[in-house]
């Protein structure tokens, strides 16, 4: 029988309001119950415990990936600017071949940031950040304060497995 079927006949055994010969059966059903719906719930979490060593593996092999991605893109880097520093030194500004050309072109106008305190700011980007402080909003509202904009909840039911 799957979880969710389970959670069903249980929450059904619930609703049920009989007499007191009823009372010890539905008892012994949900007991039974109970049993069958645990020993499902440790497998699941089995299950998920299992999927977590599988994550970990994965994330070894992505880190690995990047790693080498970043080793790959360097070198890839490294000899585009050993071709341009030859070519420049040599006064090379075109090779053709079948498949592609290459082409040293000029350079184009860009800003050398010198000493950035003396730029005006008429030239700066100024950014400000503007967030609600969730903790000091918590603290006030569990006094009873009221505060415009906001109210107390509850997050979800958490699973803590230990």
């Amino acid at each position: 029988m799957k979880l969710y079927e389970l959670t069903e006949q249980h929450n059904q055994l619930r609703e049920i309001e009989e007499s007191d010969d009823m009372a010890q059966a539905i008892a012994d059903t949900f007991e039974a119950l109970e049993g069958e719906f645990n020993e499902k719930a440790v497998s699941l979490i089995s299950v998920v415990n299992d999927m977590g060593s599988d994550v970990a593996a994965i994330d070894t092999e992505i880190k690995r990936l990047q790693d080498r991605k970043k080793v790959i893109s360097n070198h890839q880097d490294s000899l585009r600017e050993y071709l341009r520093t030859n070519m420049e030194a040599s006064g090379i500004t075109k090779i053709s071949c079948p498949i592609f050309t290459i082409t040293l072109a000029a350079g184009r106008d860009i800003v050398l940031v010198t000493k950035e305190d003396d730029i005006p700011t008429d030239y700066l980007n100024i950014k400000t950040s503007v967030s609600p402080m969730k903790a000091e909003i918590l603290k006030a509202l569990k006094t009873g304060e009221v505060i415009p904009g906001v109210e107390l909840g509850k997050s979800k039911p958490s699973l803590r497995i230990k």
